[in-house]
């Protein structure tokens, strides 16, 4: 069971008599002990939590809860409070208002009414613990931004807070302060003491904290593990923060086939650069292969598909091309479905090897260089699978590069609205697209929702992205497509191919079928069964990723 130390709901908190809400609506809670970051845009409602976590402010409306029972803003209460909950704010000038430092960090410990002998004692332990003792008389005007800081805490510290909220604590900072004060922070939250802090450095709060809150517009827009907020995207691009650079370069390794993301999501760069020490060898290439002769190839791999109409357009058009674009390397296929490669290998006698067979096939066949480029729309398990597959055979060959899933990096999403677009340019403004994805359970599949929202952003209102088998699920769309109020309503595939979910779940007959269900809302609806390997703006994205991949 969670130890809630506080908690928050349903906050309001207006500067202006309602009329605009720094707060509106805020909602958490904080486990007792953690170190917690809190992050945003300026202006998102951090400060102005903080202000109501210390009993500075009163909510309008909603209740802040300490140890399970409601705050007391009586004047016992407040002082009570203000002793379990210290803030460090950002600018220490509105913090420190006595003549000396010694004076500064002994006032709130005094006004507690502490025995004089005993806060001496508790002054002098702080002093020495953030090592204030070069400037302990001098007048706190005329100390250093960073010796502020210290000071600011060191006011806090001494009467035993059990919850610290720092505001902004390496602002305005030098280097070396910065350092300080982070080592300060470390010291507090190893005492046990549960630390707030608000900072916009991304790679400082994915190596320190044990939980990451994101506010946007006085509310909490994304919560979590560190590595669960900042490998969400469309999140981060809402509040105008980047990746930490340790996630990013994990990433780049993972999808090159150089780390496996069944690893642990490392915090920073110390622990990645452990994961990488323990690379004896390279496992994108091996060392059993002495060949002065290079034999190049591209395996192309695919999910599969039963439905051979759509396989000519789709599947084997993006091997076609892929042909043309690289005549120096030999063309391989592989599946990954087995159900579907049973069913063809049953029903129509075709055999099509998956990774294995055809990394197989390579080996026997004398290749010595391989890129290995799978069609799948986003780095799912799938894709996953498939990596570990082909790199059983890294010492097979000299070399193994992997090319990236369709909808990989922002400029991927960019250039797929483009193909989209340009495929349907006959859509008016009052008609609606719906393109039906796949979906799936692992944690690639937020790469729909930031798509829906990109095509909202690059100025197609009327074009919706959801999914068969997660979020966003028909229910969501029918939502949004109700609100635009189409006169009519396209519904294509965004899948590589046409196959059993286009014709069936799309464009079938069943009541649950989407085209039924949207004819039941009432708008006219038309199937469009074309699966996005048939846009030439995708299978032309495919051979960017191929020439990256042998570019590496």
């Amino acid at each position: 069971m969670k130890d809630i130390i506080l908690k928050a709901e349903d906050l309001y908190f207006s500067y202006d008599d309602g009329k605009t809400h720094s707060l509106n609506g805020l909602s958490l809670e904080i486990e007792r002990g953690k170190k917690v970051a809190f992050m945003g845009a300026n202006g998102s409602g951090k400060s102005t939590f903080f202000l109501c976590c210390n009993g500075i402010h009163r909510p309008d409306k909603g209740e802040l809860y300490i140890d399970g029972q409601p705050y007391d803003y009586s004047r016992k209460g407040l002082l009570e409070l203000r002793q379990k909950v210290g803030i460090v704010f950002q600018d220490p000038d509105n913090q420190l208002f006595s003549a000396s430092v010694y004076q500064e960090i002994s006032f709130g410990i005094l006004n507690l009414g502490v025995e004089e002998e005993t806060a001496k004692q508790e002054v002098e332990q702080v002093i020495e613990e953030l090592e204030i003792t070069p400037f302990r008389h001098k007048p706190t005007h005329a100390l250093s931004g960073g010796q502020k800081k210290q000071v600011s805490i060191a006011d806090i510290l001494v009467m035993h807070p059990e919850i610290m909220i720092l505001d902004e604590p390496a602002a305005a900072l030098d280097p070396k302060h910065t350092q300080m004060v982070n080592g300060i922070v470390d010291r507090l939250t190893s005492q046990g003491i549960t630390v707030l802090m608000a900072t916009h450095d991304v790679d400082y709060a994915m190596g320190w904290a044990d939980q990451v809150f994101l506010f946007k517009d006085g509310r909490v827009l994304a919560e979590g593990t560190p590595a669960q907020v900042f490998s969400n995207q469309t999140v981060l691009k809402e509040t105008n923060l980047a990746q930490p650079a340790v996630l990013k370069l994990y990433y780049s390794l993972c999808r090159k086939g150089i780390l496996h993301t069944d690893l642990a999501v490392p915090h920073t760069l110390t622990e990645l650069e452990r994961y990488i020490s323990k690379i004896q060898e390279p496992t994108y290439g091996g060392k059993n292969v002495m060949s002065y002769e290079t034999k190049k190839a591209i395996l192309v791999v695919s999910f599969g598909t039963s439905h051979a109409d759509t396989r000519k357009v789709t599947i084997d058009a993006i091997e076609a091309d892929l042909g043309k674009a690289f005549p120096d390397h030999k063309l391989y296929r592989a599946w990954t479905s087995k159900m579907i490669l049973a069913k063809l290998k049953k029903r129509d006698q075709i055999f099509i090897p998956n990774v294995t067979e055809a990394m197989e096939q390579m080996r026997a066949d004398g290749i010595t260089d391989v890129i290995v480029q799978p069609t799948h729309v986003i780095n799912g398990i799938e894709n996953e699978l498939m990596k570990k597959d082909a790199l059983a055979f890294g010492k097979d060959f000299q070399s193994i590069t992997f090319g990236t899933p369709l909808l990989t990096s922002e400029e991927d999403h960019e250039k797929v609205i483009e193909a989209v677009a340009g495929e349907f340019s006959h859509l008016k403004e009052d008609e609606a697209l719906v393109l039906m994805g796949h979906g799936t359970t692992h944690y690639s599949n937020s790469v729909y929702a930031a798509l829906d929202y990109t095509f909202k952003d690059k100025g197609y209102p009327n074009i919706f992205l959801g999914t068969v088998e997660a979020y966003p699920t028909m229910e969501s769309l029918l939502k949004m497509v109700k609100a635009y109020d189409p006169k009519k309503v396209y519904l294509a595939p965004f899948m590589i191919v046409a196959g059993d979910h286009a014709k069936n779940d799309m464009a079938g007959t069943d009541p649950e079928s989407w085209m039924c269900r949207l004819q039941k809302e009432g708008y006219p609806t038309e199937s469009v069964l074309k699966g996005l390997g048939e846009y030439k703006g995708v299978r032309e994205l495919f051979i960017e990723h191929v020439r990256e991949a042998a570019d590496m």
